[in-house]
């Protein structure tokens, strides 16, 4: 793939010093100001290829989180050439392994996560699944707090209980609300360089825009396993602890919509529709509850799936109808799949549509 970038953008553009800095040993990574219990550990890519784990390991490294790919390319999501093998190395040498993907512009959230698990390699539980958040490369816009939750929840519906790790720089961190992203369980791994001279700066300013930091990024400069510059991180212990979801922020959601009882279509459910079609194919426009062209054009892409091959016009009639029902049908609707919407086809769509995804 092409454009992979040494140095991740959004943090280097914000963060990066205006000299050329001394790598720094891992061994000597950390300062006394960091607690004696926290693990050290690195982040690594393309360009690390060639890391000695088992020196790292000697030289006081306790963790490795591998860049498994991406969506942020216009070619579209893609494997790291080199994941297999820094998974390999670190895993041989003792050394606790995480997993990560790049966001991006050409992948929605729920196909991202889809696409990484499907491609994880040698995963085994108690491995950190993280998700990188920037604007690199061919992208254009940064994932927000209802991007980020739908990915870390599919993961979680794909694999289960598992070790959420939500990396993003503290700028754009105190730049959003991450209700969502909290409640998704996820533990934020922030990055923040400060002086950026291979020693710990103290911890990251999250600005009140999360609980708590499980894992910071502080320096590029590091020297590894006879490989530099390296990314250094530093991580709590309970930073590698599973974690379940909790319940939704307090007026951070939609409400659930009715239809699901009575049948009847009306404004929460198409709000629900709308924010479902922004997470999953592109919807732009207002959440509302009113649905016009631009939110009938994005359901026309998503019933793609199920078996709409119609236009994309905005004006939907039996066809799209047809695969409405068809998705309906997944989620208990029992009745014909005859492209006319009633009362029961509805309600199985609802049943869809108020999972605590769309929320």
């Amino acid at each position: 793939m092409r454009r992979r970038t040494l140095i991740r953008g959004a943090v280097a553009t914000a963060l990066a010093p205006a000299g050329i800095l001394a790598a720094t040993d891992a061994a000597t990574a950390r300062t006394a100001s960091a607690q004696e219990a926290d693990l050290r550990g690195i982040d690594v890519s393309n360009y690390q290829a060639g890391i000695d784990y088992a020196r790292a390991a000697a030289e006081g490294l306790d963790f490795v989180v591998v860049k498994a790919g991406g969506c942020q390319l216009s070619e579209g999501p893609y494997t790291s050439s080199s994941y297999s093998g820094h998974v390999d190395g670190a895993r041989a040498a003792g050394l606790r392994v995480g997993h990560y993907f790049l966001s991006g512009d050409f992948l929605t959230p729920g196909a991202a996560a889809d696409y990484f698990v499907d491609h994880l390699h040698d995963y085994r539980a108690g491995d950190v699944l993280a998700l990188d958040v920037e604007v690199l490369d061919d992208s254009t816009r940064l994932w927000d707090d209802a991007d980020v939750s739908a990915w870390f929840n599919r993961v979680r519906e794909r694999v289960g209980t598992y070790v959420p790790w939500f990396y993003i720089s503290t700028g754009a961190l105190r730049a959003g609300t991450w209700e969502r992203t909290v409640a998704a369980g996820a533990h934020l791994w922030a990055a923040s360089w400060g002086a950026n001279d291979g020693t710990w700066p103290g911890p990251p300013d999250l600005g009140g825009r999360y609980p708590d930091w499980a894992a910071h990024q502080y320096a590029s400069v590091g020297s590894v396993g006879g490989v530099s510059p390296v990314d250094l991180d530093l991580a709590r212990p309970w930073a590698f602890d599973p974690t379940r979801p909790t319940d939704p922020p307090p007026g951070g959601g939609l409400p659930k919509t009715t239809t699901e009882q009575d049948g009847i279509p009306g404004p929460v459910m198409w709000k629900r529709t709308q924010n479902w079609l922004r997470i999953e194919s592109g919807y732009t426009g207002p959440i509302d509850g009113v649905p016009g062209p631009n939110t009938y054009a994005a359901l026309q892409r998503n019933m793609r799936g199920w078996g709409y091959t119609g236009p994309i016009d905005g004006a939907p009639g039996p066809n799209t109808w047809a695969a409405v029902q068809r998705l309906a049908a997944a989620h208990g609707y029992t009745g014909p799949v005859d492209g006319v919407m009633g009362p029961n086809s509805w309600r199985g769509f609802s049943r869809f549509i108020n999972q605590d995804r769309w929320d």
